[in-house]
C-alpha cells in the first residue's frame, strides 16, 4: 500500500514538473521568441477613392478639404463719367449737386443765350459729360429748343456762363448712340455706358484736326451721362444721355418736317462711338481728377 501510494505521488509530481516545464518554455517563446518577417509584404486594405466631396477611409470621413479652383473675373470696363461709380461724399464736391443749382443755370442761360426768332420754344434741358476727341471729360449744360441745340459751359462754382456753342438742327446729318469703342492700339481705359455723338457735316475730320487737342472746330460732339446720375436730388433724367437721345432724334425729325421736308433725312445709329485717342496722358489725369467738372477740390473750388 505504501509503495503504490508512493508511485502515485511521484507521477503526479512529475506530471506537475512537465505542466511547468511546457508552461515555462510557451512563455519563452512569447517572450523571447524571434518571429523571421523577412521577405513578408506588408498591405493595408483601402476601399476605392470616393468623390472629392467626400472622401472616406476605413468608414471615416477624412479631415481633408479638396477646393476647386475658382473662375478668373471677367475684365470690365473701367468706370469713367457715365455716372453710378460716385460715393456720396464724392457727390456733395459737386456744385451741381447743390440744391437749386441745376435750374440757375437753365434760367440763366435761357435770359442770356436764348434767342426767341432764332432758337424758338425750350423743349429740355441736361446735364451732360461731354467727350472731346482727345477723350476729356467736360461738364455740358445742354439746352434743347425747337431749332437748336446749345451746348453751355456754365461754372457752378461762380454762377455763370463761360462760353456756348448752338448748334442748328437741321443741320444735324446723323445721330448715333452706342457703347463706346476705342481703336485696337489705343492704351486708353475703356469706358463704362453708352454715349450719343451728333455730326453737322458729312466730310471727314482730318489728321490736324485730330492731333491737335485745342482744336475746337471738330464737326462733331460726343455726349455721355453725368457722373451725378445716381447721386442725384432730383429728376435723374437730367443727367441720363439716353433720355438726352430720345428728345434729340425727336427734335431733329420734327424741324425737318416742318422747315426743310425735302432735305437727306437724317441718319440714326445704333453701334459703337468711336473715341479715337490712343495714349493721352493729360487725358487719363484731367478724367481721373475730374477737372472738367465745377467741383469743391481741398478748399479750393473750380
Amino acid at each position: 500500500m505504501a509503495d503504490d501510494h508512493r508511485q502515485e505521488q511521484d507521477l503526479s509530481i512529475h506530471s506537475s514538473d512537465q505542466a511547468v516545464v511546457n508552461m515555462e518554455q510557451n512563455l519563452a517563446d512569447e517572450k523571447g521568441g524571434i518571429m523571421d518577417l523577412s521577405g513578408v509584404k506588408l498591405e493595408l486594405n483601402r476601399p476605392e477613392t470616393a468623390p472629392p466631396d467626400a472622401r472616406m477611409y476605413n468608414g471615416a470621413e477624412a479631415e481633408v478639404a479638396f477646393a476647386s479652383p475658382s473662375a478668373a473675373p471677367e475684365p470690365k470696363p473701367v468706370k469713367i463719367g457715365g455716372g453710378g461709380d460716385i460715393s456720396e461724399n464724392i457727390a456733395r464736391g459737386f456744385f451741381a449737386y447743390r440744391p437749386g443749382a441745376f435750374d440757375l443755370a437753365v434760367e440763366t442761360t435761357k435770359s442770356e443765350v436764348l434767342l426767341p426768332d432764332v432758337d424758338g420754344s425750350l423743349r429740355g434741358a441736361w446735364l451732360l459729360t461731354e467727350i472731346d476727341h482727345w477723350d476729356s471729360e467736360k461738364e455740358r449744360l445742354v439746352l434743347l429748343t425747337d431749332n437748336c441745340l446749345i451746348v453751355v459751359f456754365f461754372d457752378f462754382v461762380a454762377s455763370k456762363i463761360q462760353s456756348f456753342k448752338r448748334i442748328v438742327l437741321k443741320n444735324l446729318t446723323s445721330v448715333k448712340m452706342g457703347p463706346f469703342e476705342y481703336p485696337p492700339n489705343s492704351i486708353m481705359p475703356r469706358r463704362a455706358g453708352v454715349g450719343v455723338q451728333m455730326f453737322w457735316s458729312r466730310e471727314e475730320v482730318s489728321a490736324v484736326q485730330k492731333w491737335n487737342p485745342f482744336n475746337r472746330d471738330i464737326p462733331y460732339a460726343i455726349f455721355a451721362s453725368h457722373p451725378l446720375i445716381e447721386r442725384t436730388l432730383r429728376d435723374p433724367d437730367v443727367y441720363r444721355v439716353e433720355t438726352f437721345h430720345v428728345a434729340l432724334v425727336q427734335g431733329c425729325q420734327s424741324v425737318r418736317a416742318t422747315q426743310s421736308p425735302s432735305s437727306p433725312a437724317l441718319n440714326i445709329v445704333e453701334g459703337p462711338v468711336m473715341i479715337e485717342s490712343y495714349a493721352s496722358l493729360w487725358s487719363l489725369i484731367h478724367n481721373q481728377s475730374r477737372l472738367g467738372f465745377s467741383r469743391e477740390r481741398g478748399g479750393v473750388s473750380f
